[in-house]
């Protein structure tokens, strides 16, 4: 587990001689891994070291389950250590590993495997809340997000000129690490086509000339500073170009990150076995002190910022929403229908269909159990037996009149139509009758029957149904004075599950719905985040999974080479100042300002719910059963 945090892949045990040794084999063949219980680590060091050389590698991790106080690894070092300047050492004692495996993004499994149970709340000082909560929500973190994938893109189509889109994404995909990479890209992709910059021929895309001219300058520019630095590298150590601009290029990797070259990581270990193959221990310093100088160097700036917000992980959204670890997407009847519809009818690639899909899984990436509240159940329900009373006035209708009803005030009616369009494409047929059916909405069938029918496809989804609870008078009033017209039980429904969010508040939930007065009033009421379905998924999906461990394999140097600067300096100069704050009360307006990104004045726009459904309506008008 640590090596694996440590970003090392394809790792594999071999049996050892008894030794009290276990040799570890990785991705990586330029070095050597051993595991050791010896209480003599000192001796086994030494042999390990040998062979190491002997098998003509520069470079050993010793892993031990010892604890190695910093004085003795430094004595030991400088006076016993046989292969000084030969075999590059890295030593991972009990203390660093016990640190690593505490860490967000692995402590969950850590965890487990000790049989022990995560904390339902972590532990997180002001300033790690606060900047989790303007990776999470800020604008700035969002807009330089949705930069980061546009220059990745525009990288991609300089390397694969005339690529078709599935291409295009799947290489985008494989170069950035993330949640729903492709709903994000194809979303940046369509802004960089309305931009001009980005065109479109014959279903291939490539470059606007005047993009393909500045993207054409940055790369030269940069070889022409990276030309500069390798010279300087070999005037210094004597290597050939070649080998100079690997050391170069390995650097580049640290350095963009801000981070130590004497660190621990793969990078790390290979600029370490890259010093030692070639023979420049002794000028170690030097090489550091160039590298550290380079031109090319430059490009750290913002790199540390990108990276950043590329390493952020299910643990960011712990932070972000009050360091709760056992967290619930509570759905509401218009949304969990939609999303109902969409896990059921998968195949059928409907947008919302698509966006189901997106939501279940940046919610499993993130550990999030969806459910929905026993109220809201009954709702969906009951539109499913409203639905059955047109079924005979939908049959006599003719094919041409149907189209129009993917705009139906009924969600199965509106959903059904669309998902039917798109299996007639495919060559299936199916019936409005035989999709309520699978929903269990039959003639005869009591609400109670279908309640318990959709329950079951929901459970299939492993999504759970939350049980009734009583509503605060207070709260119910709150919401009748909003919804004067609304139906008295839906107000009832509605009333119980704001009072179950704020009562429950330890629990920790998100509140998906497109109910605006729902959204304000429970994010006024409960500590919970509420927002509409689009707006969920681009939150999830800013962060990495919870099982996302390992150090970034994006592609970071071809995205700091193309973003505009200006879209990384706020997020930049924000973490700096909130690392710069000395009083706790100060963080508070960061995370308040974090939060507000919808703003006073925000209504719900169609670009809102455009990603999900394609014709949204509100639930208001519910068959007589609900009076």
């Amino acid at each position: 587990m640590y090596l694996e945090q440590r970003g090392y892949q394809d790792l594999s045990i071999v049996d050892g001689s008894g030794d009290g040794g276990r040799d570890v084999v990785c991705s990586r063949e330029d070095l050597r891994i051993q595991l050791s219980v010896r209480k003599d680590w000192e001796t086994k060091i030494n042999d390990e070291a040998f062979k190491t050389l002997s098998s003509g590698k520069h470079h050993l991790i010793f892993v031990t389950n010892r604890s190695i106080g910093p004085d003795a690894e430094q004595h030991f070092l400088s006076t016993n250590y046989n292969q000084k300047g030969r075999v590059d050492l890295t030593i991972a004692d009990l203390r660093r590993i016990s640190t690593a495996l505490a860490r967000p993004g692995v402590i969950r499994r850590s965890y487990e495997m000790l049989g022990m149970s995560v904390p339902l709340e972590l532990h997180a000082d002001p300033k790690d809340i606060a900047i989790s909560t303007v990776l999470m929500f800020s604008q700035e973190a969002r807009e330089l997000h949705n930069e980061v994938i546009e220059a990745n893109l525009r990288a991609q189509l300089l390397k694969r000129p005339d690529i078709s889109e599935p291409e295009l994404i799947r290489h985008l995909s494989d170069s950035i690490p993330g949640v729903n990479i492709e709903r994000a890209a194809r979303s940046a992709l369509s802004r960089l086509r309305i931009a001009g910059r980005v065109q479109q021929v014959a279903n291939r895309f490539r470059l606007s000339d005047v993009e393909l001219e500045i993207m054409q300058a940055a790369e030269t520019e940069f070889l022409a500073a990276r030309r500069a630095d390798v010279k300087a590298l070999v005037e210094l150590t004597g290597l050939e170009s070649d080998a100079a601009g690997e050391l170069l290029d390995i650097a580049l990797e640290l350095l963009v990150r801000g981070r130590d070259f004497d660190g621990q990581g793969p990078i790390e270990a290979a600029l370490s076995n890259f010093i030692a193959a070639h023979g420049l221990s002794r000028k170690r310093s030097g090489v550091f002190e160039v590298l550290a100088a380079s031109a090319t160097a430059r490009l750290r700036q913002y790199g540390a910022t990108v990276d950043q917000i590329f390493s952020a992980n299910s643990f960011d959204i712990y932070r972000a929403l009050g360091r709760r670890t056992d967290l619930s997407l509570v759905l509401d009847a218009s949304v969990a229908m939609p999303v109902l519809f969409g896990l059921a009818f998968g195949e059928a690639k409907s947008r919302f269909g698509m966006a189901a899909m997106a939501l279940k899984r940046a919610c499993d990436a993130h550990g999030i159990k969806m459910v929905v509240p026993r109220p809201y159940l009954n709702e969906m329900a009951a539109h499913g037996l409203s639905a059955l009373d047109r079924l005979d006035v939908y049959n006599a209708l003719p094919d041409e009149a149907r189209g129009p009803l993917r705009a139906s005030e009924n969600a199965y009616i509106s959903h059904y139509t669309h998902i039917a369009e798109h299996l007639r494409r495919k060559g299936d047929d199916l019936s409005l009758k035989d999709f309520l059916r699978y929903f269990g909405i039959s003639s005869g069938k009591s609400l109670g029957s279908v309640e318990n029918k959709i329950q079951t496809v929901l459970d299939n989804h492993n999504i759970k149904i939350l049980p009734n609870a009583y509503y605060d008078k207070d709260i119910w009033d709150l919401i009748q004075k909003q919804k004067m017209f609304q139906v008295k039980l839906l107000i009832d429904h509605d009333a119980s599950v704001v009072t179950m969010l704020k009562n429950e508040d330890m629990k920790g939930f998100i509140l998906d719905t497109w109910d605006k007065v729902m959204i304000d009033l429970v994010e006024e009421l409960a500590r919970v985040y509420a927002d509409t379905p689009a707006r969920v998924i681009d939150f999830l999906s800013m962060a990495a999974g919870e099982e996302f461990e390992t150090d970034q394999s994006y592609e970071l140097m071809a995205t700091l080479l193309h973003i505009d600067e200006r879209a990384a300096a706020p997020l930049a100069q924000k973490i700096d100042k909130i690392r710069s704050v000395t009083q706790a009360y100060k963080l508070d307006e960061f995370v308040r300002e974090a939060r507000e990104s919808k703003g006073a004045t925000w209504t719900l726009s169609p670009q809102d719910v455009a990603p999900f459904i394609d014709k949204p309506e509100p639930i208001v008008n519910l068959d007589d059963r609900l009076n």
